[in-house]
């Protein structure tokens, strides 16, 4: 934890930009009943001030406790630093989860299982694409998904929206692909 933890502390500090809500979330929020949402890797914390502004009480996860510092007089935000490679995220608990280009596969069934009946999962990230020039870490495919892994992840919900698209990142303007899914829990 110590090393990824440095890392990421190292990276909130050279850029200290929250930035904008995803667009996935913020087209889709409203299919989310308001209570308690979860941002999950949550950085800077965009998305969950979003969320929060648009009425949810938000439980918002990362390992940088430089990042978190942001949050940390947030009306309506509950920020905890943690190890999501060993975090495990509690059961029958949210009405909406986000997680925003992070992957750790371990937690796709936690993830199920935290979603109230009728809870909604939006999730975006990175795709291995056969274009190398596409893939946002070319040296470690570990942390790209394969071609509808996302989908077939999460095939138990309700799928609402899926896509595999190539984006124009923002950090270099090179593209990438990424999936996303909007999905909801029957």
């Amino acid at each position: 934890m110590k090393c990824d933890a440095d890392k990421w502390n190292h990276r909130h500090r050279e850029n200290q930009s929250i930035g904008t809500p995803l667009e996935l979330l913020r087209k889709h929020i409203a299919r989310a009943k308001l209570g308690l949402a979860l941002d999950i890797a949550c950085g800077l914390g965009r998305n969950s001030l979003f969320m929060r502004d648009c009425g949810f009480c938000v439980e918002s996860l990362d390992i940088s406790s430089f990042a978190l510092q942001n949050l940390e007089n947030e009306s309506n935000i509950t920020a905890q630093c943690v190890d999501l490679d060993a975090f495990k995220i509690p059961r029958d608990r949210y009405e909406l989860i986000c997680n925003s280009y992070f992957l750790e596969r371990r937690l796709f069934p936690y993830m199920i299982d935290a979603l109230k009946t009728g809870g909604i999962l939006v999730f975006e990230t990175f795709v291995r694409s056969d274009e190398e020039s596409q893939n946002a870490f070319a040296s470690d495919s570990s942390h790209l998904l394969r071609k509808n892994e996302l989908l077939c992840a999460f095939l138990e919900l309700e799928i609402l929206f899926y896509e595999e698209a190539l984006i124009k990142r923002t950090k270099d303007s090179k593209k990438a692909l990424v999936a996303r899914l909007v999905a909801k829990k029957a």
